[in-house]
Protein backbone atom coordinates (compact mmCIF):
# COMPACT_ATOMS: atom_id res chain seq x y z
CA UNK A 1 0.00 0.00 0.00
CA UNK A 2 1.16 3.37 -0.93
CA UNK A 3 0.12 6.62 0.09
CA UNK A 4 -0.05 9.79 -1.79
CA UNK A 5 0.96 13.18 -0.61
CA UNK A 6 -0.57 15.86 -3.19
CA UNK A 7 -0.88 19.85 -1.53
CA UNK A 8 -3.55 21.59 -3.78
CA UNK A 9 -3.60 25.37 -4.00
CA UNK A 10 -6.25 25.60 -1.54
CA UNK A 11 -4.43 23.24 1.16
CA UNK A 12 -1.32 25.46 1.26
CA UNK A 13 -3.14 28.45 1.11
CA UNK A 14 -4.76 27.10 4.67
CA UNK A 15 -1.38 26.09 5.73
CA UNK A 16 -0.10 29.86 5.05
CA UNK A 17 -3.67 30.84 6.85
CA UNK A 18 -2.67 28.93 9.49
CA UNK A 19 0.75 30.07 9.59
CA UNK A 20 0.51 33.35 9.70
CA UNK A 21 -2.62 33.55 12.59
CA UNK A 22 -0.29 31.80 14.65
CA UNK A 23 2.76 34.18 14.07
CA UNK A 24 0.19 36.96 14.74
CA UNK A 25 -1.20 35.54 18.00
CA UNK A 26 2.14 34.43 19.54
CA UNK A 27 2.91 38.75 18.57
CA UNK A 28 -0.20 39.87 20.48
CA UNK A 29 0.63 37.40 23.17
CA UNK A 30 4.13 38.29 23.83
CA UNK A 31 3.48 41.98 24.02
CA UNK A 32 0.26 41.28 26.77
CA UNK A 33 3.19 39.43 28.93
CA UNK A 34 5.39 42.38 28.32
CA UNK A 35 3.27 45.28 29.64
CA UNK A 36 1.97 42.96 32.87
CA UNK A 37 5.52 42.05 33.44
CA UNK A 38 6.79 45.93 33.07
CA UNK A 39 4.03 47.76 35.08
CA UNK A 40 4.42 46.82 39.03
CA UNK A 41 1.74 45.36 40.66
CA UNK A 42 -0.55 47.41 42.70
CA UNK A 43 -1.47 46.22 46.27
CA UNK A 44 -5.03 44.85 46.25
CA UNK A 45 -7.68 46.78 47.83
CA UNK A 46 -9.06 46.09 51.21
CA UNK A 47 -12.01 44.27 51.75
CA UNK A 48 -15.15 46.43 53.12
CA UNK A 49 -14.88 45.50 57.08
CA UNK A 50 -11.25 44.97 56.77
CA UNK A 51 -9.66 47.43 59.24
CA UNK A 52 -6.73 49.23 58.11
CA UNK A 53 -3.54 49.12 59.36
CA UNK A 54 -2.90 51.40 62.37
CA UNK A 55 -1.07 54.91 61.48
CA UNK A 56 2.57 54.91 62.82
CA UNK A 57 2.60 57.41 66.09
CA UNK A 58 4.74 60.47 65.30
CA UNK A 59 8.59 59.97 66.81
CA UNK A 60 8.76 60.68 70.82
CA UNK A 61 10.45 64.44 71.24
CA UNK A 62 13.57 64.11 73.18
CA UNK A 63 12.79 66.15 76.64
CA UNK A 64 15.36 67.66 79.19
CA UNK A 65 16.62 65.98 82.22
CA UNK A 66 15.34 66.95 85.07
CA UNK A 67 17.04 69.43 87.56
CA UNK A 68 19.38 68.13 90.03
CA UNK A 69 17.03 69.47 93.05
CA UNK A 70 14.15 67.66 92.28
CA UNK A 71 12.70 64.77 93.97
CA UNK A 72 12.04 61.72 91.30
Amino acid sequence: MQYTLSLTTRMMALVAFCLATLAVLLFVAGIEIGRRMATPAEPPALAAGVPALPSIPSPAREVAPAASGAKP
